[in-house]
């Protein structure tokens, strides 16, 4: 793998990085948070999301696009690739590890190569299970600050209903308050969550009813605010 990116200043203009398999777009971050949408086609608008909660926070992002030859979808930032099977089961394969090593190469360097203030990550699901509830898996957040987070859920989500009627009823989940389905368990321990650049991170689990186009918005301004509350608490 042979990569360079040249940033012009911090939080120099959004780059392009081409890979045999896909493709990665990557701004870097001049405040310490960085937002990142590893399967940015597979979860569908992921990759919108991402960038405009970046731009709404002056914040670093990196999305990753197609890498799902064959329709096996190849996770980015973990070894690893598999066709919706469990993360016992998921291949580790060379061309994973490839991606995976490019994605956090990008990641090192929108970070300036510094430990970040947070990492976040936004993905999607259509789990029937998970289809009235936003899940947030966290890296070391405290329980008081996840409670805190969860008490003023309420008045982050009131005022979006508000402007955007249609934005969906979903309550929110988030560790190590409750109990999740999606914990990012396999990413805590191949990825970029087990690593030193990340020590805080907070991964979103998105259902379908708050990616659709018309809600968009008020998705951006509810994670925006929850990372807010997050940054907030350690500034």
């Amino acid at each position: 793998m042979l990569v360079t990116i040249a940033w012009h200043g911090a939080g120099a203009g959004q780059q392009h990085v081409r890979h045999a398999l896909g493709g990665f777009e990557c701004a870097a971050t001049s405040n310490g948070v960085l937002i990142a949408a590893q399967h940015g086609t597979w979860d569908s608008n992921t990759a919108t999301l991402a960038i405009d909660v970046a731009r709404e926070l002056g914040a670093g992002f990196v999305v990753a696009r197609q890498f799902a030859p064959d329709k096996i979808r190849i996770h980015v930032t973990q070894p690893a690739e598999s066709a919706l099977t469990t993360c016992a089961q998921e291949s580790r394969t060379e061309r994973a590890r490839d991606v995976c090593e490019m994605y956090a190469f990008l990641v090192g360097t929108t970070a300036h190569d510094k430990p970040l203030r947070l990492y976040v990550e936004i993905h999607g699901n259509i789990n029937p299970h998970t289809a009235r509830q936003v899940e947030a898996a966290t890296i070391g957040v405290p329980m008081e600050l996840a409670g805190r987070v969860k008490e003023a859920y309420s008045t982050i989500v009131g005022p979006v209903r508000e402007q955007l009627p249609a934005y969906p009823q979903l309550a929110l989940l988030i560790e190590p308050v409750d109990r999740l389905l999606y914990t990012a368990a396999c990413a805590r321990k191949l990825g970029i969550f087990a690593t030193a650049i990340a020590p805080r991170g907070i991964h979103f689990e998105l259902p379908l009813a708050a990616r659709a186009g018309a809600v968009l918005p008020g998705s951006v301004s509810v994670i925006a605010d929850v990372v807010r509350l997050l940054l907030h608490e350690h500034q």
